[in-house]
């Protein structure tokens, strides 16, 4: 099977608002006091310790159905309260926000810049899906590789060709117009690898919100893709009830129809 035939694209006509996006950060710096690197273990960080805070540099990103990539960096014209503001904007159009690691790691980031630093208002609730719990979920022990990079290329999706560089994004914030380009190439790479991963993965995002489709029934259409569903034999068999089920015609995934569940027993486990 090609890896064409594996990415599972969503139906045109989906109504869902679907941002890929990906940012990159300036390690923030603190000054430690140590008689050998022992004292260095484990060591909590003071507040008073720290020189300078870790923040969002660059970030990149792309509504799903588009092909345009979306490049904010905090040198671009305004400087850093417009780069602020410009990713503010993007995020609020979103019903969706996809990317790798992106609870544990984008959207807590942007959070704190957004809202601390930035002083900008909640953003409107938005749903994420996050590649990342999708790998360890699903695979586990079986993808031992969950990286972006490293699965990507496993599974023959079109990864990204650089590296992150520590030293690269100083010299970025320094004004090296060099190092300025290669490391927005390198985050809007990730975000390019995202969607091709996103596809991938569609048919096991079982907790994927649901997408609406101008002029199709949301009882047959598929949650994860927005294609046609259509009913099987099999039923989903819970604790007491049983549901039936119906598999998507393009993607294959299962889900089950909640309405008029049949009761399987009376007695629930104590």
């Amino acid at each position: 099977m090609s890896l064409a035939d594996r990415l599972t694209v969503m139906r045109e006509g989906v109504r869902n608002k679907i941002l890929i996006l990906d940012v990159e950060r300036l390690p923030g710096i603190t000054k430690q006091y140590w008689w050998d690197r022992g004292d260095l273990k484990n060591r909590y960080i003071h507040y008073e310790a720290v020189e300078r805070h870790p923040r969002t540099t660059i970030c990149c990103a792309k509504w799903y159905d588009s092909d345009e990539l979306i490049e904010l960096a905090e040198w671009d014209t305004g400087g850093r309260k417009r780069f602020l503001k410009n990713i503010y904007q993007l995020m609020a159009q979103a019903d969706i926000i996809v990317g790798h690691n992106l609870d544990q790691a984008d959207v807590p980031w942007l959070a704190g810049d957004l809202f601390i630093e930035g002083g900008l208002p909640p953003l409107p609730p938005f749903k994420t899906v996050d590649t990342l719990k999708v790998l360890r979920k699903q695979f586990k022990s079986g993808a031992p590789f969950k990286s972006l990079d490293a699965f990507c290329q496993i599974a023959g999706i079109p990864s990204k060709t650089d590296r992150y560089d520590r030293e690269a994004m100083e010299r970025a914030v320094n004004k090296s117009v060099e190092d300025r380009e290669r490391l927005v190439a390198y985050c809007s790479g990730d975000v390019i690898a995202t969607q091709g991963l996103y596809d991938f993965l569609r048919p096991f995002i079982n907790n994927h919100p649901a997408l609406f489709v101008d002029g199709k029934d949301s009882l047959t259409t598929c949650h994860r893709c927005g294609n046609d569903t259509k009913p099987i034999p099999r039923r989903y068999v819970a604790n007491v009830l049983t549901y039936a089920m119906r598999r998507c015609t393009v993607c294959g995934g299962h889900s089950r129809i909640s309405i008029e569940p049949e009761r399987l027993s009376i007695v629930r486990s104590v």
